[in-house]
């Protein structure tokens, strides 16, 4: 087996202060949030709310990308993997152009169960990034089917508890790669992908 695309994606940075980072930065988001939304308008609100949706969707994306955006990512669909290994060529072009980063639970429902926290912590934001905030290197083909109307999941999800049935269940099922390497992240998610039978 080919352990490359599970290899480290950033070689000079290391993926903790990564994670360290989004969550502390996530949480001074929130907490300004909270303290100063009733200091808006409505409408003031409603922009403030559409900023701060962007900027915590970035969070999310770099939490995701610790370990690396494509290269790195510790989860890979097989059709995915089979075609990073067959290229001579890795080139940065011609992976984003077949390949997708697919967030494997929708970000804009992470984002409302953060709204909802009253108090957000570093550890309760680790926590709900580590559930929630990671990502599946998928083809193309399988991100435009999986956020197709006919699969319907481009903001919903399968299950809260188990975020891996999104690839597999009566309308689309996406096989994953078992990663060779020990990674916090697919340790993490391990059994609930056994469960969802996705590998």
């Amino acid at each position: 087996m080919d352990t490359k695309p599970f290899e480290l994606g950033r070689t000079n940075s290391d993926p903790d202060d990564w994670i360290n980072s989004t969550v502390d930065i996530t949480v001074n988001i929130l907490n300004h949030r909270n303290k100063t939304k009733n200091d808006y308008s409505k409408e003031s609100m409603r922009v403030n709310d559409l900023i701060t949706r962007e900027l915590l969707g970035r969070c999310i994306w770099k939490y995701s990308e610790a370990f690396g955006k494509f290269k790195g990512c510790p989860f890979w669909s097989i059709k995915a993997y089979n075609f990073y290994v067959s290229q001579k060529s890795k080139s940065t072009a011609l992976v984003a152009k077949n390949l997708r980063h697919e967030h494997t639970f929708p970000q804009i429902l992470l984002i409302k169960k953060m709204w909802n926290l009253k108090n957000p912590t570093k550890k309760i934001i680790r926590d709900l990034y580590d559930k929630y905030a990671i990502a599946t290197v998928v083809t193309k083909e399988e991100n435009l089917k999986l956020n197709s109307s006919a699969v319907g999941l481009r903001s919903e999800t399968i299950s809260d508890s188990n975020i891996w049935l999104r690839y597999n269940n009566k309308k689309i099922v996406i096989k994953l790669m078992q990663n060779p390497l020990k990674n916090i992240f697919y340790n993490y998610h391990i059994k609930q992908m056994k469960e969802a039978k996705v590998i």
